[in-house]
């Protein structure tokens, strides 16, 4: 399973820092987006940090890092719960600082206390969702569409074509849309921000909003309120109910969302879409050798993001980094036909293996990379990320009953609870459910002060006949080397092809 590294890091070399809040987006002297985050150090220390903007499809509070880096393994902070909201449009936005210390303490601290929270009344139970948060898990699910939400028209700079012929929408994406990055999950996702005018309106608000208050704030110039930053804001549309999976922890009648894990309840414009993009091309057969490349080292897929670097690169074949997914379900889940208009020749005769001579960097370390906007001429590779599944309202997730035994276990006992998703390692057919979405694990974490255990249960929507996985370590386990046997039970599950050791 690969690592994410975070470069520059200021901590001390071996300790464990927790992500706990989100600052307000900024510019720095550049004219390029950046977010603060704050840490909570062991001793109970807040630090606040800056990071690029493209970096918020991997981040989720709750999240541990040591040395820079983050263990997806790791349980986070909270527990599972499910909400039905009446509508999104029915929430009332304040500011962070009504949250109880309980919950959250900022320290007094206003760059973290005054963002904005927006509270939902579900029965007897406040659920209260960072706005940084529910913008994440509606729309930033890609560095692509982190720097798209932050420009004006930005999504429309994305899109060639969107339109109706007899009741089939052709969607077509540009060139802007790296290779790796058009795909059908793409295609319904932006489609339904773009046609859908309530969620067109909110997507559009975020920048809106921004740039409002900057001239508020500065008339003449306002770049210069851009740079101090200012608070996320939103405007909430009127939906039907919507069902909200969530990571979070409560207190009293009060639940701070740390993560959105999935969403139920909205309906895309579209039953059809006819997807087009550039990289798309029918495979044609030729007479000729074909050219067989075999890499002179194993590739180590661990990346290190470099925050000094001064852009990312343009690159259509840019890798994407799978990170915790956020699951959406619509009512209708439109049918995607992908269009292939031109030819790709490929070579039929016999295979000819020929060395990859690549240079530079040893393949066994890991990769520098950026999470910048990218432009012509930067200076390091970029990165992106995957973070959205899509599944028809009709299916399960399969994590919805071990969710709810979760809850069980909170309301009936006193353990603390920590819990984080992750994918499947890729590379058997295992690791793919039937609709076509990455097979997912959930990893919970159980402690009452005497004794830790964990929990490891895998996605079934297909029924996968598999047992819950309980793990009780003897107390001379150091929590690292738990960690590392999670990762290679996992490892493992995929080469027995769905069976654990």
């Amino acid at each position: 399973m690969a690592s994410v590294e975070f470069s520059p890091w200021p901590f001390e070399e071996n300790e464990d820092v927790e992500l706990i809040w989100f600052g307000s987006p900024y510019t720095d002297y550049k004219g390029d987006w950046r977010v603060r985050i704050a840490f909570r150090r062991v001793r109970g220390e807040v630090k606040v940090l800056s990071r690029a903007w493209g970096s918020i499809p991997l981040l989720r509070i709750g999240q541990i890092y040591t040395k820079g880096v983050l263990n997806q393994v790791r349980p986070m902070s909270g527990s599972s719960y499910t909400f039905t909201i009446p509508s999104l449009g029915q929430g009332k936005i304040v500011n962070g600082f009504k949250l109880p210390k309980r919950l959250i303490d900022f320290g007094k601290n206003p760059e973290l206390g005054t963002q904005n929270i927006i509270q939902y009344a579900v029965g007897n139970i406040t659920v209260c969702i960072p706005v940084i948060e529910l913008i994440r898990a509606m729309f930033i699910n890609s560095r692509l569409l982190a720097y798209s939400l932050m420009q004006p028209h930005g999504l429309e700079q994305l899109i060639e074509r969107c339109e109706f012929e007899n009741n089939v929408l052709h969607f077509h994406l540009g060139t802007r849309v790296p290779n790796t990055m058009a795909n059908e999950s793409t295609a319904r996702h932006m489609s339904w921000i773009y046609l859908d005018p309530q969620m067109n309106t909110m997507w559009n608000s975020v920048y809106q909003r921004l740039l409002s208050r900057a001239i508020a704030e500065s008339p003449t110039n306002p770049k210069k309120a851009f740079r101090k930053g200012n608070p996320l804001d939103v405007e909430l549309p009127s939906t039907g109910p919507i069902e909200l999976i969530v990571r979070g922890d409560q207190f009293m009648n009060m639940v701070l969302v740390k993560e959105i894990v999935g969403f139920a309840g909205f309906t895309h414009p579209a039953t059809e879409i006819d997807f087009w993009h550039h990289s798309k091309k029918r495979q044609e057969s030729v007479f000729g050798d074909r050219r067989l490349r075999i890499p002179n080292q194993l590739k180590n897929d661990d990346v290190i993001i470099n925050d000094n670097s001064e852009h990312a690169k343009e690159d259509t074949n840019q890798d994407v980094f799978e990170v915790p997914p956020t699951f959406m379900k619509f009512i209708n889940h439109p049918i995607v036909r992908t269009q292939k208009k031109s030819v790709k020749q490929t070579h039929a005769g016999d295979e000819i293996v020929v060395n990859s001579c690549r240079g530079g960097k040893s393949l066994d370390q890991p990769r520098e990379v950026s999470v910048q906007d990218s432009i012509v001429g930067g200076d390091t590779p970029p990165i992106d990320f995957q973070s959205l599944e899509m599944v028809p309202i009709s299916e399960a997730i399969g994590l919805e009953d071990f969710f709810r035994m979760i809850g069980m276990l909170k309301e009936m006992t006193s353990y603390s609870i920590r819990m984080s998703i992750v994918r499947i390692p890729p590379g058997k057919r295992f690791s793919i459910c039937p609709n076509g979405a990455r097979r997912t694990c959930a990893i919970v974490q159980l402690s009452n002060g005497m004794f830790t255990k964990y929990i490891i249960e895998v996605a079934r929507p297909d029924d996968w006949s598999i047992s819950t996985l309980i793990l009780d370590p003897t107390n001379l386990i150091h929590l690292k080397a738990i960690e590392r046997t999670i990762t290679q039970l996992l490892d493992g599950l995929v080469q027995k092809g769905g069976h654990w050791d």
